[in-house]
């Protein structure tokens, strides 16, 4: 398979967008028709687990192809999907592969970070070619790389196969400094972490320049977020906190590389849930705010790097 890192720029030059629609489906928040289709889901409830996620699924069937024409990948978060048990994971499954169907790249959000034997089943799992898992149909993952590099191998090999990894770095929330921003040695601990992202991807450049052992830093911290940008000149930025969290696309120009490449922006509430409050169908509203992301990031990538 192409080199991730090769495909993602790909994508964003063909389809002049950098958004990633961030799949975290609440399901008070689900359209009252969807929810109606297959019976509210009460907690507890005999069956409520299969109502909920067939909600979910017929939800997020509509919002992907709301949003197919706008975004690169769509990045469902696993939580919002193990709470519902089996059904839960089939249906995280039977959703990724609808997006890629719909010529959408997969970022499954599952934050793994362990070691040993655990890492390589995760890595299995997650990015794997046994049928019926996430393998087949997912691009990425995230990773948490707190506990090293032995953590990470399984998955870095995995690059060599198509996949691509973001490892987290300057996350968007509010508590992230606690750590991130420790003084370790008189720099903060994350330009460290930034480092060994480095070195950790070393030979995984693909063909257009870009490497696939990408890094999540959040739209909340541009400063940092230039930072990281010298220590990783040619890894992919995956971007959270646009949006519902704060950060505004005109803070994003430090992100990018020459030619405005190199990051892919993620929105999750402002897009999904875009029809609260609105009359008419809400596939629509769907789609129309992921239109203006897609806009409203266009114009600072076209102008950056």
């Amino acid at each position: 398979m192409q080199n991730f890192a090769d495909r993602l720029d790909l994508s964003i030059q063909e389809k002049k967008s950098c958004l990633v629609v961030g799949l975290d489906p609440v399901l008070d928040r689900l359209p009252p028709e969807v929810l109606c289709e297959v019976g509210v889901p009460n907690a507890g409830e005999p069956g409520w687990t299969a109502r909920a996620a067939s909600a979910t699924g017929i939800f997020l069937r509509g919002v992907i192809d709301a949003v197919a024409p706008h975004a690169v990948a769509v990045k469902p978060n696993a939580g919002f999907f193990e709470r519902f048990g089996a059904v839960g994971w089939d249906c995280l499954r039977q959703v990724s592969e609808y997006a890629a169907k719909q010529g959408l790249l997969v970022i499954c959000d599952a934050k793994r970070g362990d070691i040993g034997n655990t890492a390589a089943a995760y890595a299995e799992g997650l990015l794997g070619d046994t049928p019926d898992t996430l393998g087949p149909v997912t691009d990425a993952v995230t990773l948490n790389p707190y506990l090293g590099e032995d953590s990470l191998r399984p998955f870095i090999d995995r690059c060599s196969a198509g996949k691509g990894l973001f490892l987290l770095v300057r996350t968007s929330n509010p508590s992230g400094a606690d750590l991130q921003e420790l003084d370790v040695g008189g720099e903060p601990l994350y330009l460290k972490v930034a480092r060994l992202v480095e070195k950790w991807g070393a030979g995984s450049r693909g063909e257009r320049g870009l490497n696939p052992v990408g890094v999540v830093v959040g739209a909340t911290a541009p400063e940092q977020a230039a930072a990281v940008r010298k220590e990783l000149p040619e890894a992919f930025f995956l971007v959270p906190g646009y949006g519902a969290q704060g950060g505004g696309a005109e803070e994003l120009a430090p992100f990018f590389i020459e030619g405005g490449r190199g990051v892919v922006v993620n929105s999750s509430r402002s897009v999904l849930y875009a029809f609260d409050g609105k009359e008419g169908d809400w596939r629509e509203a769907v789609g129309e705010a992921a239109s203006s992301a897609r806009e409203d990031l266009e114009t600072v990538r076209t102008q950056s790097g």
